[in-house]
C-alpha cells in the first residue's frame, strides 16, 4: 500500500491551547498532523482499529516521515477505543524499524485505554532495538519528554 503526499491539507486545528497542529492527512481511524510549535508529527489514532486500519495508518506515517524528514513522533492512542487486532496480525505489521530507517529518532507513544492496545504497544516497544521509544499514560507527559529532544 502506498500513499501520495501531494496535495496535503493545510487546515489548522488545536490539540491543546498552546500546540497548533497543521493537518497533513485525515483517515477515519487516524488524524496525522504536524505540530508547528513543537516540531513533531502528531498521530491521533481514533475509534476501533483492525489490522487493516492500523496498517493503512502506519503506512501513511512511514511515508510522511520519509517525505518530510521528520525525526520526532508523538503517537497518541488515547482516543483509540477498541484494538481488534490479533497478536499474530500485530507482529506482522512491523513498522518501528521502518520509521527509524526513514529518519525518525524519537517516539513518544501514549497508551490506549483498551487493554489489547496496551499489550500490542508494549510488544512493539520491547521488540524495538531503538532506545528512544518510551510509553506514557498521558499526552502531557509524552509531550514533556519529547520536547527535550
Amino acid at each position: 500500500m502506498s500513499f501520495s503526499l501531494s496535495g496535503l491539507a493545510s487546515d489548522q486545528t488545536r490539540a491543546t491551547p498552546t500546540s497548533p497542529l497543521q493537518l497533513i492527512k485525515e483517515l477515519p481511524q487516524l488524524r496525522l498532523s504536524y505540530d508547528t510549535a513543537n516540531d513533531w508529527l502528531y498521530a491521533d489514532w481514533r475509534g476501533r482499529q483492525t489490522a487493516a486500519t492500523v496498517l493503512e495508518g502506519s503506512e501513511l506515517i512511514v511515508a510522511t516521515v520519509a517525505a518530510g524528514k521528520y525525526n520526532k513522533l508523538l503517537n497518541d492512542n488515547t482516543h483509540l477505543t477498541i484494538m481488534d487486532v490479533t497478536t499474530e496480525e500485530w507482529r506482522n505489521i512491523r513498522v518501528l524499524n521502518r520509521l527509524f530507517n526513514q529518519g525518525l529518532q524519537y517516539l513518544a507513544w501514549v497508551y490506549s485505554p483498551d487493554p489489547q492496545g496496551r499489550l500490542h504497544t508494549d510488544y512493539s516497544v520491547n521488540q524495538s532495538a531503538w532506545p528512544l521509544v518510551l510509553t506514557f499514560e498521558e499526552y502531557s507527559m509524552a509531550a514533556e519528554w519529547l520536547r527535550q529532544y
